[in-house]
């Protein structure tokens, strides 16, 4: 009689679970062409609201004249709102980041926009790639509202005297338009033209986006710089000066935009700034050599009250 086989048990470790590793999925496509639609129809919108807005405030000077002077406001100002969005843009597709191509707000009220954004998708990976795209944006802004200024200035004419009764509102300029100014050796007020207006929004825009607040480009700066807590301290610092600026226009017939500003900054700082991936990788000298110039920029650009009565 024949004796059964004895088959050993198998080792151990052919009982281990089998690892399917998985292949990384491509990343999702930012650019389609229907998102391209949407960017831009709304691109066009906010060229005809910024056009139209344009054409109403020059339209003392005829017709034709206002309609001309409506698209020279709308190219002069979209070009700067673009090169601020796209050095936002340009910065996190070289850090591979996520983002969107530019959104224009279009706007039947104001100047005919609320400006544009980008919307980052993905988080930021470490505090040099943050101060990068944070200053890329005011620093590209900068760089076509500066010849801008200069184009507008010189074309510009000697303002009539302003009557003495009545109300009206009184443009005041940034430091940087009245040292172009004396550069060229021009009277103190000077007649609005459609591309000195583009410039004076461009660069207003410039400075409110270089405040040190929650997400705001500043904020950004702020954060790669001295981390959560020090953003943390001067957000709120230059929170109550904004704040304190708007009660003073309330008051005092300055500019409202304050008081609203206030408000979008409350949200804000409700909101929080996001951490980065690393936080410990420092910045090194060249970059806080150009956290300076984005200093100068700010102060080239920001007025306390840009508008009076």
């Amino acid at each position: 009689m024949s004796q059964p086989y004895y088959f050993p048990p198998p080792p151990p470790e052919l009982y281990r679970p089998t690892i399917i590793h998985q292949l990384p999925q491509a990343p999702p496509r930012e650019i389609t062409v229907g998102r391209v639609l949407v960017h831009l129809l709304l691109l066009g919108l906010t060229i005809f609201t910024t056009t139209g807005i344009g054409t109403l405030l020059f339209l003392s000077d005829g017709l034709s004249q206002a309609i001309s002077a409506g698209a020279l406001f709308s190219f002069t100002l979209l070009m700067i709102l673009g090169s601020h969005e796209m050095g936002h843009y340009v910065a996190c597709r070289w850090y591979g980041v996520r983002a969107t191509l530019p959104y224009f707000i279009p706007a039947p009220i104001g100047i005919g926009t609320f400006g544009a954004f980008i919307k980052i998708k993905s988080p930021i990976p470490n505090r040099q790639a943050l101060f990068d795209i944070g200053i890329a944006g005011p620093l590209a802004g900068f760089v076509f509202a500066v010849p801008a200024a200069m184009v507008a200035l010189y074309y510009a004419q000697g303002a009539l005297p302003f009557p003495q009764t009545g109300e009206f509102p009184i443009f005041h300029d940034s430091p940087l338009l009245l040292l172009l100014g004396r550069l060229f050796h021009l009277p103190r007020d000077l007649e609005m033209n459609p591309i000195y207006l583009a410039a004076w929004v461009g660069l207003l825009m410039t400075s409110l986006n270089l405040l040190p607040v929650g997400q705001l480009d500043g904020g950004h700066v702020i954060y790669a710089i001295f981390g959560h807590r020090g953003h943390r301290v001067i957000a709120r610092v230059i929170y109550l000066s904004v704040v304190g600026l708007a009660v003073y226009s309330y008051f005092r017939g300055g500019w409202m935009g304050w008081v609203i500003y206030a408000v979008l900054l409350t949200l804000m700082l409700r909101i929080g700034h996001p951490p980065v991936m690393d936080e410990t990788e420092p910045l090194g000298l060249a970059r806080k050599l150009v956290a300076i110039v984005g200093l100068i920029v700010f102060l080239l650009c920001f007025t306390p009250f840009p508008i009076t009565f």
